[in-house]
């Protein structure tokens, strides 16, 4: 009894799992930018300035944050957590995390890696914020495209840059491993990441 209903399932998921999801033009990205700009920076700055080493947020480990916020929460006043109490993950504290989340549903980017020189290095110096806008994997490739703040990126010479081409016509010309940058403003750029297995 249940074949008649299973067949058009699987024909509608066949057919519309064929289509190849092309990730979004730069200019979107760009016109989300600088409507965002300002979450953007705040992003920038709670992370430079509160948080320590290189590291994925919100943590790919739950426990990470659970651990820290279940301590804060038997610590509560009446007024609120005991700041003395907050356990900080990554040097960020509650209100930090906080703010994160909502300024990363405001962008609607997924997460955000951040990366230093070192486990304990912190402040601004070195400092590589990816956040991830866009993702989509097959079983043969994998392609993202993320706004990226690195300070270092304007000099570097052994990356790709494109800076007046939209960076989807260079992801349909690769046949490898493609990582390109495009320059947004000041340190920030779109970053084309593309692999392939």
């Amino acid at each position: 009894m249940k074949k008649p209903i299973i067949v058009p399932i699987v024909a509608i998921m066949s057919a519309t799992g064929c289509k190849t999801a092309l990730p979004p033009a730069d200019d979107e990205i760009l016109d989300s930018f600088e409507k965002h700009e300002a979450a953007f920076n705040r992003i920038y700055d709670i992370v430079a300035d509160n948080s320590v080493g290189s590291f994925h947020y919100p943590p790919l480990y739950q426990y990470e944050t659970a651990l820290a916020d279940s301590a804060a929460r038997q610590s509560n006043t009446p007024d609120g957590p005991d700041e003395e109490t907050d356990t900080p993950v990554y040097g960020l504290s509650a209100p930090d995390r906080t703010m994160l989340d909502s300024l990363l549903a405001e962008t609607g980017c997924g997460f955000i890696l951040v990366d230093r020189d070192g486990p304990y290095t912190a402040g601004a110096e070195n400092l590589s914020l990816t956040m991830q806008y866009y993702c989509h994997g097959t079983m043969r490739a994998t392609v993202s495209k993320s706004i990226v703040y690195d300070a270092g990126l304007r000099n570097r010479k052994d990356i790709d840059k494109a800076e007046h081409t939209d960076l989807n016509k260079m992801y349909g010309k690769a046949n490898s491993d493609t990582t390109i940058y495009k320059p947004i403003k000041g340190n920030w750029y779109i970053k084309l990441d593309m692999s392939r297995y």
